[in-house]
């Protein structure tokens, strides 16, 4: 089991010490105007779209100009009609709550933005077990300082500092928030380089013209709050320019995203991050109705003592997508490739093949293990939004093969229902 550092509870209780500061601070002071609420004219959407969760704003208060609480609901089920090791098996994940997440906001002292959000809900039902509606975890939890308004920097159109947990960006699919994502589900390439939980660190997000510039320092220990800085370090840098002048298209941007990982083998809680260093380059365009985005990621497995799931592996995605009904009706395609230099050097998601070999289901070992050398993924789906991203219904069908030293591991379909919203 994970330590669950003390760190979180000095955070809640500086946390709380900031607020009764601010209460006292404004308690002298002339009651000021609550929000307006946002004129909906009697339109959900309007409602939906609007910030419902704003509680005060109030820009010439100098001590707090915006209070607010945000979440966001995502529910799914899959089915898989699949081949394992010459298995045929049917698997139905009887519905789960993906993400169901709380989080608060408040703007104070001109230049800085503190955010959090919480999983709310523990929903293993896929692999077999319960659902517990309940704190899980913090998600992420973000203290911003805007250094270009506060410094006059005009070089900037953007300079933040930011310090706390956060998401570490690599690939297109997770810079990309769940709330906006095309699929069902991220790419396995795309979740190898995404380390979960999300990590507690330090950064710096700028923007001059053309260019966007990341740089950031994170510690590898794994935690469901706050984490402490005594294990391995993560480095992550990221350089986007906008190439829409260079282009014939009506938008469009490259990035590159690197992180290097100095590992501390010899605390038994560095064992969070699975890779040394991944390098992954991001496409993205849109024109009319149309938009793509491709990815292409290289890495270095870490050595865990496995000597089948190190060595190097690469990746690349393709994804197209074209509004049929604008604004309403979305179809998108997914191509994925992975592979591996060694026989076990990448892995399916656990959503919902390798549940399904989970004891309680299935009961198939090597679709439980769910790793191989080469990967490929087709996926086609129809979206359709209600109220933009805010309230969405996603359908998926994906099939997939996996292989291992050129032996079938896994072939088959997944096909996805969801719903998505958030406020």
């Amino acid at each position: 089991m994970k330590k669950v550092t003390n760190v979180a509870s000095r955070a809640a209780l500086a946390g709380s010490a900031v607020a009764l500061a601010i209460s006292t601070a404004s308690a002298g002071e002339p009651a000021l105007p609550p929000v307006t609420p946002p004129a909906s004219n009697g339109d959900f959407c309007s409602w939906l779209t609007s910030k419902p969760g704003t509680i005060y704003k109030n820009s010439d208060n100098p001590i707090i100009q915006e209070v607010g609480i945000f979440g966001r609901m995502q529910y799914q089920q899959a089915w898989i009609d699949g081949d394992a090791g010459g298995q045929d098996f049917w698997y139905d994940s009887e519905g789960e709550f993906r993400r169901l997440r709380l989080g608060a906001r408040v703007k104070f002292l001109e230049y800085f933005h503190l955010w959090a959000n919480a999983d709310m809900e523990q929903d293993t039902r896929p692999s077999g077990g319960d659902l517990d509606i309940e704190y899980a975890d913090i998600y992420e939890a973000q203290l911003l300082f805007n250094a270009q308004k506060a410094f006059g920097m005009s070089g900037f159109d953007k300079f933040e500092l930011g310090v706390g947990k956060a998401e570490i960006k690599l690939s297109d699919e997770v810079a990309t928030s769940s709330k906006k994502i095309k699929t069902i589900e991220r790419s396995a390439i795309a979740n190898k380089v995404f380390p979960q939980p999300n990590l507690t660190g330090a950064w710096m997000n700028a923007e001059a013209g053309k260019f966007s510039y990341y740089f950031g320092v994170f510690s590898t220990e794994s935690s469901t709050e706050i984490a402490d800085w005594d294990v391995g370090t993560l480095y992550h840098g990221r350089l986007g320019y906008d190439l829409t002048e260079s282009t014939p298209f009506e938008s469009a941007e490259a990035i590159l995203a690197l992180a290097y990982v100095d590992h501390d083998s010899n605390n038994a809680d560095d064992d969070l991050v699975s890779f040394d260093w991944v390098a992954s380059a991001i496409f993205r365009a849109e024109q009319g109705r149309g938009a793509f985005n491709a990815n292409l990621i290289f890495g270095e497995n870490r050595d865990m003592g496995n000597s089948a799931r190190d060595g190097n592996f690469w990746g690349a995605v393709l994804m197209p997508s074209y509004w049929i009904v604008d604004d309403r009706v979305e179809a998108v395609f997914r191509y994925q490739y992975q592979h591996a230099s060694k026989s076990e050097g990448i892995r399916l998601n656990s959503r919902y093949v390798r549940n399904a070999g989970d004891a309680r289901q299935e009961d198939i070992a090597s679709l439980r293990n769910g790793r191989g050398d080469e990967h490929h993924s087709l996926y086609l789906g129809l979206n359709y939004y209600f109220c933009g991203h805010n309230s969405k219904l996603m359908a998926g069908v994906e099939w997939e093969d996996l292989d291992s030293d050129g032996e079938d591991i896994y072939e088959g379909f997944t096909y996805g229902l969801a719903y998505r919203m958030f406020f």
